[in-house]
C-alpha cells in the first residue's frame, strides 16, 4: 500500500510542476508582439508581376510578401505566401510574366498590431492555419510574423526546455504488442 502512496504523490508533485511551467508559458503568451523580433516585411505592389513577386521572395528568402494598398503602405489589401504559389499557381501551365500578383494574393488578411500578445497570435496560427501574420502600426512600415519568429522568440524564453531535447526521438529497437 505504501507503494501505490508513493507513485500517487510522485504524480501529484509531476502535476504541480507542469502547472508551475505552465505559468510561466501563459506569462509569456501575454507579451505583446511588439517585444517580438518580427522583421519588416517585404512588399510588393498590387501590379507586379507574379514572376518578379517570386525572385524577390526566394531572392530575400522570404515565405511571404504583403501587397499594400497604392497610396497607403500601413493599409494591407493582400498576402502572397508559398502556400498560395503552391495551391494557386502551381501545375496551371501559366507565364508568370502574364499575370499580376493581385490575381493571386490572398486579400485582406488578418493583422496584429504590436500591442495584441503573442498568445492572440499563436491562437491564430494554429486555430486558422497561417504561417504569417502581418503586424499594423500606423505610420510605421509593416513587420511580418511567422512561426519561425514565434519559435525563435519561444526558444528565448524557455531554452532549457525546448534546446535540450534529444536530437531524435527514442524508439524501441523492437516493437512490442501485435
Amino acid at each position: 500500500m505504501a507503494l501505490i502512496d508513493h507513485e500517487m504523490d510522485e504524480e501529484m508533485y509531476h502535476e504541480t510542476t507542469i502547472l508551475l511551467r505552465r505559468h510561466l508559458t501563459d506569462d509569456v503568451l501575454r507579451v505583446p508582439v511588439l517585444h517580438v523580433n518580427a522583421p519588416a516585411a517585404l512588399c510588393v505592389h498590387p501590379n507586379d508581376e507574379l514572376q518578379d513577386v517570386v525572385v524577390q521572395m526566394r531572392e530575400m528568402r522570404t515565405g511571404a510578401v504583403l501587397i499594400p494598398e497604392a497610396k497607403d503602405q500601413t493599409k494591407i489589401v493582400g498576402i502572397f505566401t508559398e502556400r498560395d504559389l503552391l495551391l494557386r499557381v502551381a501545375g496551371r501551365g501559366w507565364n508568370f510574366h502574364q499575370h499580376k500578383i493581385s490575381e493571386v494574393m490572398t486579400p485582406n488578411p488578418k493583422c496584429v498590431t504590436p500591442q495584441d500578445k503573442v498568445g492572440t497570435a499563436l491562437n491564430m496560427m494554429v486555430t486558422q492555419g497561417y504561417r504569417h501574420i502581418p503586424i499594423l502600426k500606423p505610420g510605421k512600415a509593416p513587420q511580418m510574423l511567422s512561426v519561425r519568429v514565434l519559435l525563435t522568440f519561444l526558444c528565448e524564453h524557455f531554452p532549457e526546455d525546448v534546446l535540450n531535447l534529444p536530437p531524435e526521438p527514442q524508439i524501441p529497437a523492437e516493437r512490442e504488442g501485435g
